[in-house]
């Protein structure tokens, strides 16, 4: 079987089930060698994180004492719209996002011209300071140039 000549990029789980067939005296598995992917191409391969049971029992019961999706993926190690799925499957009642109303915009203006960063502005807010960005962008707002 030339299951590893189809395999050009295989992930570390994989590169250790050949070490262990190669161990365990299979059939010789040539030395896997890990291809260098081109930075341009990509910057970083994730595997798939499944969760178990327990883990989504878990996810699914902090969202529901005040855990934002966000702060869910991180700790769990997936994307945002995985947590998503499981509070979907869980039948969890979702929060409304906060969004920038009119009324919020001017008060955001205020602020900002007070001295105020986009991002102090968004934890006043309970939203990102991306957020809060792009509404004062869009409402016309002259933007100071990132503080390094």
């Amino acid at each position: 079987m030339r299951l590893r000549d189809s395999l050009s990029n295989p992930g570390k789980p994989l590169a250790r089930l050949f070490k262990a067939l190669e161990g365990a005296g299979q059939a010789k598995i040539p030395q896997v060698e890990l291809m260098v992917v081109d930075p341009s191409v990509a910057t970083e391969i994730r595997e798939c994180r499944m969760l178990s049971p327990d883990e989504v029992a878990e996810l699914v019961e902090a969202y529901r004492h005040g855990a934002t999706e966000q702060a869910l993926a991180r700790k769990y190690g997936v994307h945002r719209h995985t947590v998503d799925r499981h509070l979907e499957r869980a039948g969890v009642a979702k929060r409304p996002m906060t969004k920038m109303t009119p009324a919020k915009v001017e008060q955001a203006k205020q602020l900002y011209g007070r001295g105020l960063s986009t991002n102090q502005i968004g934890k006043k807010f309970g939203i990102s300071g991306s957020t809060v960005w792009k509404a004062l962008k869009r409402a016309g707002v002259k933007m100071r140039p990132p503080v390094a």
